[in-house]
């Protein structure tokens, strides 16, 4: 017998997993502002945070486990262009898109820096 995924939803900057009554079972408080993203991957969430009130040099994509632990920040390229949209999981590499148009690769179980591509060489 298999379990059905949690409904999940972002409430007040909050990501929280909800009952069948659509009342909060868990959450998960943001590092900084508020959770503007998330995907579910295998056995994980990511998740992308807003950028405003992060500390400098903090990456605003990271990832948390089934119980909403933290399991690893991002190895962003460059914290000045953030990451602005989560694309997916490819296997075991996280793709992510920065502000620039810029394409990022992550090791899904690490969060470790894979490749970069230009927005304008993934056009091609």
């Amino acid at each position: 017998m298999s379990t059905p995924n949690p409904a999940l939803a972002v409430i007040e900057g909050s990501l929280c997993q909800l009952s069948r009554t659509g009342a909060r079972a868990a959450g998960y408080l943001p590092l900084a502002t508020a959770v503007v993203e998330f995907q579910q991957g295998s056995l994980r969430y990511y998740v992308r945070e807003h950028t405003f009130g992060l500390l400098p040099g903090l990456p605003n994509l990271y990832c948390l486990d089934g119980a909403f632990r933290l399991q690893w920040m991002a190895d962003w390229p460059d914290y000045s262009d953030p990451c602005a949209g989560i694309v997916g999981e490819e296997g075991d590499t996280l793709v992510a898109v920065s502000a620039s148009g810029r394409t990022v690769r992550l090791d899904a179980l690490s969060g470790r820096l894979l490749g970069v591509e230009s927005g304008m060489a993934a056009a091609v």
